[in-house]
């Protein structure tokens, strides 16, 4: 290779086009470095984006999982570029990572992965490199290269690389002019542009690698993967999510209306059910302007309203029986997707509510491996709310102080407050407040949907799941038991006769 670089060196010289070489050898330094320069630093990554948004699965205690996920790529910067080509690298960074996620998941147990079913654990392996895979064949040529190609492509580019810089060396001897300003141009811009874009060739790969491989991990812990492989990604996967949530089971969204006796409820169930059925424009509008899809309206056409029966309140002083009401009024609204909680607008003490507030919070906390549904506070009888006397405030103004006092006393878990009045006709405040309101938390109430599915498939009885399989292996026996009996009585030589 230096023979050849000298023999054309010599001939550029004695023929008289050295000068000419040499300018476009500056320029074409000069161009590369530009556009690697840019390429490498710009936000416009040339190579497929890495997903670090948290997955729509995750609960509250899965986000603290990710974290230590999101930890473990940041050690990819760190990383010397020749360790990034070795194999064992990976394996020991797979290692650590499951080992340090399951220490989250099961911090009392001193080998917590031994407790993990083997097929889940082949699972998670499965799908992280499914998608490591479809991440690698958007880079071009990216299912082709293998891992003997990585390695000579990199010893071959160090080896030029070598070579050049020793030409670049030799050449001030010959020609001293030429020779320093090209030798700068080497060392200040080429040399560091192409070794920026080795790098983050590799320390992308490392990091879409932990990307993938601690989601599935986390998936994996969490147990959601007990149902498998194969009926996980139809769950999970947006575009098919539509249709096949009837044949899977996973319900349509459950809407929890909850409050203290005669706050109405019934009367917003009604108004919401008749507003809902008649025209969903403004909720598909809102979710659009939001960046949501408009086809989450439908889910709430398809919603399933349930009223909670409302617990009792006692203005002198909290009873047994306010207890015991608040609590089994906590039990039902668990299982909803997303909690409307009605308070009626004349009373002025919210306690109550706030106690049953705190009770609902309290559970999920106590269950992280569910999601806590999206809240909004209804405010019943702004029709009724206004002015008493000469002087009063405005009937807008009266509402709009109330639907404040009402926010101030609810926890921060409330995303909304929104006043109605439920004895006019048409009832005022549903569609135009209400329901968009509801509009911007179908995305998060549709979420909570998929987890309590996911959840609620995982931990099923082991003995359940254990005599689901066999009977479906025994009805496969059958079935093959009489095809043979039926290709046995009915021979191919008789039907052709």
């Amino acid at each position: 290779l230096l023979a050849y670089i000298a023999a054309g060196g010599y001939w550029l010289w004695i023929t008289g086009w050295g000068g000419y070489a040499f300018l476009a050898s500056i320029a074409v330094y000069t161009l590369f470095a530009i556009l690697a320069e840019r390429w490498t630093r710009s936000q416009r990554k040339l190579l497929p984006p890495i997903d670090w948004g948290v997955p729509s699965t995750f609960t509250p205690f899965d986000r603290q999982a990710w974290a230590l996920v999101e930890e473990e790529a940041e050690k990819g910067d760190t990383i010397p570029a020749d360790q990034l080509l070795e194999v064992d690298l990976y394996i020991e960074t797979g290692r650590r990572l499951a080992q340090r996620l399951a220490a989250h998941y099961h911090p009392l147990s001193t080998n917590p992965i031994e407790h993990v079913p083997v097929v889940e654990i082949l699972t998670s392996l499965e799908l992280a490199a499914e998608d490591l895979v479809e991440l690698c064949r958007e880079i071009p040529g990216g299912d082709l290269v293998t891992y003997a190609h990585w390695k000579r492509a990199v010893q071959a580019s160090t080896y030029l690389s070598r070579a050049n810089e020793i030409y670049t060396y030799l050449l001030p001897l010959f020609q001293p002019m030429t020779g320093i300003v090209r030798l700068g141009t080497q060392k200040l811009m080429v040399q560091p542009a192409w070794r920026s874009m080795q790098q983050n060739l590799l320390r992308w790969f490392y990091r879409a690698f932990v990307n993938r491989l601690g989601f599935h991990l986390v998936e994996l812990y969490s147990g959601r993967l007990a149902i498998g492989a194969e009926q996980y990604r139809r769950l999970t996967r947006r575009a098919a999510r539509k249709q096949e949530a009837a044949e899977e089971g996973l319900r349509a969204l459950v809407i929890a209306v909850v409050g203290a006796r005669d706050a109405g409820k019934s009367l917003l169930i009604k108004a919401l059910e008749r507003q809902s059925e008649t025209s969903l424009a403004a909720i598909r509008a809102r979710l659009e302007a939001g960046g949501f899809e408009p086809d989450l309206a439908d889910r709430l056409k398809e919603a399933v309203w349930v009223e909670v029966d409302g617990y009792t309140i006692h203005p002198g002083g909290e009873s047994a029986r306010d207890r015991q009401t608040r609590r089994a009024a906590v039990e039902v609204a668990v299982e909803s997707d997303l909690l409307l909680l009605v308070l009626d607008g004349r009373r002025e003490d919210f306690a109550p509510d706030t106690k049953f507030l705190a009770a609902w919070e309290q559970w999920f906390a106590s269950h992280p491996g569910l999601e806590i549904p999206p809240a909004l506070a209804v405010v019943t009888g702004a029709d009724r709310l206004g002015p008493s006397g000469d002087g009063a405030p405005t009937r807008a103004a009266t509402v709009q102080a109330r639907v404040e006092a009402v926010r101030r006393a609810l926890p921060k878990v409330v995303a909304d407050v929104v006043a109605v009045g439920l004895g006019t006709d048409p009832p005022t405040g549903v569609t135009d407040r209400l329901l968009p309101a509801l509009a911007s938390l179908l995305h998060r109430a549709d979420r909570v949907n998929l987890i309590r599915h996911l959840y609620h498939m995982s931990t099923r009885s082991k003995a359940r799941r254990l005599l689901t399989q066999v009977g479906r292996q025994g009805r496969r026996l059958w079935e093959g038991l009489k095809s043979a009996r039926r290709a046995r009585s009915h021979p191919p030589d008789a039907q052709s006769a």
